[in-house]
């Protein structure tokens, strides 16, 4: 039998005898009359306590409270806390994303901080009194006079000679877009009164919360994830000289490491788009334009994916990449969704490219299976050398029987989505740092480089996408551009399954007419193009066809001003400029429209600018011999850094080594960066001819000529080729010039005050039938400089 202690026994039958009916026996006895006065006593007294610190202590109530909304409503993860001194004098300068950023930084920290804000806050009733127990520093933005803005970086100052902890919010206002704002200069008032080290802060993954800007509102919004994720990066000390500009591109470096750091939990694309399908199993995911605009559901692409993926499973054996060659469309969407389940590689081979490079890619990867149509083979040929096997994906629509797609319907309609990717699918395996595609460089430079894109990459970079487009379940992208292409693959293809959005696809991005029907027909929200292409498309086009549009973005190639601004006359959508390279995943930078909200303006597109780097995302411009960094609106070469940076290129670790230093890819091409962070691309360093000693930059001759011309056409292409008196020439391949002639543009150059050493004289234009172009509408760079150097040997 059990031996009961008796003296608690006893304790325990008096605190029974002592409670309330509800516990099971009716109260007697005078020490229990007293139970409920006690508790109203002791109520009371926690009543009195609680509003006594609320008034004459009111952070320490405050800290209580932070610490329970950052332990339940939101998950925060902190980096770097040990670069806060213990004690001594501070500045925090920190980016500014949400209404709830203040609260972070007490959360994520010990010391008392003295917030700078604006002084408006301090003005409303119900929040003058604790801002005033808070000691913040409003900063009066509404006085007309400078004297107020002088005495708050004063009193912040006199705050850190006091060895107190300041923080201050650079961008001086929430940001309307997920970039950030120009940091204004008003903390490097504040350190020069009183030298402190300045510390760093980025907030990240706070974009999107229900208190900041997404969707441009504010509250009146769902959570995207209860507890919500926050990180929050301190950097080390910087400097009291630091300069606005140094702080943003620092800040910009840190939200690159988060980005990086959180790379490894996000699920690879084709797991996500699991999820999504089961979450939303009837929302339009294709339009199948080869089928009188047959809708497809997100159910029913990923059934069909599966049975795809059943069918080849035994085909492919244990080939670790499979090569594709297919135009964009649902067809081949679904077959790269089916070799991403199996667990395969993907290689979308360029069926624009020459059969030497082709059979390049095919040999570089060592495929053995190249999956196909045998509709599309009549119109592109192939011949991938021996020992490759050709398999027509027509030969499954008969084997796939109906059942087993409606099987796989019902599978993805009724599972729920974690169920489905890890149970049924099995997808559990497939991490962040698998191959997902391998990519060949468009080959205009030299022999095509298999560029290695990790499920890391795509997944983040097509994040970043989302963020900074904005991209909703609700939009239908337009995508023309071959999946043999970076922006195509990424953006175009796994960027919309993501948030199960709808995408409508056509196989060539030159059938203007069709595509601009299509846009018009479909409503289509987003599209993607090149500047080559929207020339086809002004050309074509009905003035209404692109109205629907809410973003259009160029890439790939410059986006001459002049055209753009021509293209929004004629169709009322103006085209933003973006910037990438396939060894990026691919999108780096971008311009979008800009916002106004609550009276605040971000401007967010700079005409003639590449834009800002999107989240996640870092650049940084260095000598190109030193790889020093540059200082602000001073041109050097452009590096990149982010979870977007591939893996490499295929079977050459020294190349890769080359272009890939301490994380930060090396683009090739020079560029500055204004104080804003807007990037602009000044020409390719490779793209620079050496005459006389002096670096001449053919592009910008290229522009300068189209604008003597005044046409937004591409007409002509510059060249430089080996000369023995001056080093090297100048080539202009030029196609017809309507009435001008090659003397009267080197003319016109000159009064356009460019060095005589740019001009070309009348003996380098050659006149040529067509400009090489590549399949994804650049110039071919490799094609142009042949050219140059027949033309001149023919002279």
């Amino acid at each position: 039998m059990t031996t009961i202690d008796q003296p608690l026994f006893r304790w325990g039958l008096a605190v029974l005898d002592a409670a309330p009916p509800c516990l099971g026996q009716a109260p007697t006895g005078f020490g229990t009359g007293l139970f409920w006065p006690i508790l109203a006593v002791m109520a009371g007294l926690a009543l009195i306590a609680f509003l006594y610190l609320c008034w004459f202590h009111p952070l320490v109530p405050l800290r209580w409270l932070v610490w329970l909304i950052t332990h339940t409503v939101y998950r925060i993860r902190v980096h770097g806390r040990e670069n806060i001194p213990a004690s001594g004098p501070a500045l925090l300068v920190c980016n500014h994303i949400s209404y709830n950023d203040w609260m972070f930084l007490i959360g994520a920290q010990r010391r008392f901080i003295r917030f700078v804000i604006f002084a408006g806050w301090a003005k409303k009733w119900g929040l003058r009194h604790f801002l005033k127990w808070a000691r913040v520093i409003p900063v009066d933005g509404d006085v007309v006079s400078p004297r107020a803005i002088v005495q708050a970086l004063r009193t912040a100052g006199d705050a850190l000679a006091a060895g107190e902890l300041v923080c201050i919010f650079a961008e001086g206002a929430l940001t309307r877009t997920g970039f950030m704002l120009p940091f204004h200069r008003g903390f490097e008032q504040i350190v020069k009164r009183c030298p402190a080290p300045i510390i760093p802060v980025c907030l990240d993954q706070v974009w999107g919360s229900i208190f900041s800007y997404r969707g441009g509102k504010v509250i009146w919004k769902w959570p995207q994830e209860l507890p919500y994720p926050v990180s929050i990066s301190f950097g080390a000390a910087m400097p009291p000289t630091t300069t606005a500009a140094e702080a943003r591109l620092t800040i910009q470096k840190m939200s690159a490491d988060c980005a990086l750091a959180r790379s490894s939990k996000r699920l690879p694309v084709h797991r996500q788009f699991v999820r999504m399908a089961a979450r939303y199993p009837f929302k339009p995911c294709f339009i199948d334009t080869m089928r009188n605009g047959l809708v497809l559901s997100q159910a029913k692409v990923l059934a069909g994916a599966m049975c795809l993926a059943g069918r080849l499973r035994p085909l492919l054996g244990d080939a670790p990449m499979v090569g594709v060659w297919l135009p964009p469309g649902v067809g081949a969407a679904v077959t790269n969704i089916a070799l991403a389940l199996l667990g395969k590689t993907a290689v979308n081979l360029n069926y624009t490219s020459s059969d030497d490079y082709v059979r390049s890619a095919v040999r570089q990867c060592n495929l053995r299976h190249v999956l196909t149509s045998v509709l599309f083979l009549k119109h592109k040929r192939l011949d991938p050398g021996p020992g490759v096997e050709l398999i027509h994906l027509e030969d499954f629509r008969k084997e796939i029987t109906k059942f087993q797609l409606f099987r796989a319907y019902l599978t993805v309609v009724l599972s729920p989505g974690w169920i489905l990717d890890r149970w049924v699918l099995r997808l559990g395996k497939h991490g962040p740092d698998d191959l997902a595609t391998v990519i060949f460089s468009s080959g205009s430079t030299g022999e095509p480089k298999g560029v290695m894109l990790t499920h890391r990459n795509i997944a983040a970079n097509a994040q970043s996408m989302i963020q900074v487009i904005d991209l909703r379940s609700s939009d239908r992208l337009l995508g023309v551009l071959p999946f043999f292409h970076s922006f195509g693959y990424t953006v175009t293809f796994w960027a919309p399954l993501q948030v199960a959005a709808s995408a409508v696809f056509h196989t060539d991005p030159r059938q203007a007419k069709e595509i601009g029907e299509l846009c018009r027909k479909y409503q289509c929200s987003l599209f993607l193009s090149t500047a080559t292409f929207l020339r086809f498309y002004l050309r074509r086009c009905e003035a209404d066809d692109f109205k629907s549009l809410r973003i259009l973005v160029c890439g790939a190639e410059k986006l001459p001003p002049s055209l753009a601004q021509e293209f929004e006359q004629k169709f009322g959508v103006l085209p933003m400029e973006g910037y990438g390279c396939t060894e990026l995943s691919p999108a780096v930078t971008t311009n979008i429209p800009d916002q106004e909200i609550s009276g605040v303006r971000q401007v967010c597109n700079k005409i003639g600018t590449i834009g800002q780097p999107l989240p996640g995302v870092a650049a940084r411009v260095v000598n190109p011999d030193t790889y020093e960094p540059r200082p602000h609106g001073q041109e050097g070469l452009l590096l990149i850094y982010g979870a977007n940076v591939m893996k490499g290129y295929l079977g050459r670790d020294e190349l890769t080594r080359e272009v890939i230093r301490d994380g930060w890819y090396v683009t090739g091409d020079m560029a500055k960066i204004d104080p804003d962070g807007f990037v602009t691309i000044t020409g390719r360093l490779t793209r620079f001819a050496k005459i006389g000693g002096e670096m001449v930059p053919l592009e910008k001759i290229e522009d300068d000529l189209h604008d003597v011309m005044q046409t937004t056409e591409r007409v002509l292409a510059v060249a430089s080729i080996p000369d023995e008196r001056r080093g090297e020439r100048l080539i202009v391949l030029h196609l017809p010039l309507n009435g001008t002639t090659p003397r009267m543009l080197s003319q016109r150059l000159s009064e356009k005050g460019l060095p005589n050493l740019w001009i070309p004289g009348e003996r380098d234009f050659f006149l040529v039938s067509e400009m090489p172009v590549l399949g994804s509408g650049k110039l071919d760079l490799l094609r142009v400089k042949a050219m140059a150097l027949e033309r001149a040997k023919r002279e």
